[in-house]
């Protein structure tokens, strides 16, 4: 089994090619307003034109605009991730905070997170890893995800792909590129 990597929140150049030095499978911009690692479309696409071909970008929103910035003119973004439970195709990836649907969308990827900003202990954090390896759809695994506890993530969840932001940062939007190593290589070696 094999695991991608997701980088999000990414804000500044330098991050962008650190994490795609680190061997990120995916990165992310997020446009969410109430997030503190919120940037507008236009930085979101000018960063996302640094990312090499073989590494997949993601515009984060929690309401995705419709067309998304970008993706209509075939430059930009490769995947959108959206809170809004409208998943439109398999280029979605479609975001779930707590519990996941019943129902999901055929044969598109589920982001399944924690609450936005929670600092869940131990038990939580297992509790969350068990209900992404009961779900049937790929599983993006979010939510507290750090160099420290990936790898048992990725173990107990089995996941499509992990996703972090925080966990990598010195500050919101500051990526710490040895962290951002760390991460990537023991999910990696995990899976």
């Amino acid at each position: 089994m094999s695991v991608l990597v997701k980088i999000c929140g990414v804000t500044r150049p330098e991050d962008v090619d650190a994490a795609v030095d680190a061997g990120a499978d995916l990165i992310g911009f997020n446009m969410v307003a109430s997030s503190p690692r919120c940037i507008a479309p236009e930085r979101a696409l000018e960063l996302a034109a640094r990312v090499p071909p073989s590494v997949r970008t993601v515009a984060v929103f929690d309401a995705a605009p419709h067309p998304v910035p970008g993706t209509a003119e075939g430059r930009g973004f490769d995947l959108v991730q959206s809170y809004d439970g409208l998943a439109r195709s398999r280029d979605w990836i479609f975001g779930v905070r707590g519990e996941p649907p019943a129902e999901l969308p055929d044969g598109v990827p589920v982001l399944l997170d924690l609450a936005f900003g929670s600092r869940p202990g131990a038990a939580e954090l297992r509790a969350h890893w068990a209900r992404a390896a009961g779900v049937r759809a790929p599983v993006m695994l979010a939510g507290s995800l750090d160099p420290a506890n990936v790898a048992d993530a990725v173990r107990a969840a089995r996941p499509w792909a992990v996703d972090t932001a925080r966990g990598v940062e010195t500050a919101p939007g500051v990526k710490d590129h040895d962290l951002m190593r760390r991460f990537v290589r023991r999910a990696k070696e995990a899976a």
